[in-house]
């Protein structure tokens, strides 16, 4: 298995708005497309590493930048491969994070469309644009039926 780590850092200052700092979110690509985001706390290794070791097996390869915060999964047991973007290094051989970060921009955009959203529904979106990119090779019809189930499963039993 094969995996893409990246982590959207929080920054001291945002260039528009009011003074406000952007949230982290977390994110894993698998190398069959689908994707897994989640909104953090913080960036540090004490934060991302339990998300990376429940959700990804050892011995899986990882791709990821180089990060402070992803150092020492080697020794966990990963095969993990990095890309150095700040000597604008994109690509190594197999080796990139070029997958997430189009998932990252596609994020962005909608989002942006949006004019933004209050961090309280940050996770609310972020779930449903990590749906629609892990179900966006499917058919309008099939879509249905997954949301359909989904729901049916959550609330069905209730109605």
């Amino acid at each position: 298995m094969k995996l893409t780590l990246e982590v959207k850092r929080k920054q001291k200052e945002s260039k528009s708005g009011f003074g406000t700092t952007k949230q982290p979110v977390f994110g894993i690509l698998c190398r069959n497309g689908k994707v897994f985001a989640k909104v953090v706390s913080d960036t540090e290794a004490k934060d991302l590493i339990p998300i990376i070791t429940k959700k990804v097996r050892t011995g899986s390869r990882i791709c990821s930048d180089t990060y402070r915060s992803y150092t020492g999964l080697a020794a966990m047991g990963y095969v993990h491969r990095t890309v150095e973007h700040r000597e604008k290094e994109y690509v190594r051989g197999k080796n990139h994070i070029n997958g997430l970060e189009g998932f990252w921009g596609f994020l962005k955009r909608k989002l942006a469309s949006k004019g933004g959203v209050r961090r309280i529904y940050l996770p609310l979106f972020l779930g449903e644009y990590v749906w629609r990119d892990n179900h966006k090779k499917d058919d309008l019809t099939k879509q249905k039926e997954r949301l359909l189930k989904l729901l049916i499963n959550k609330f069905g039993a209730k109605y």
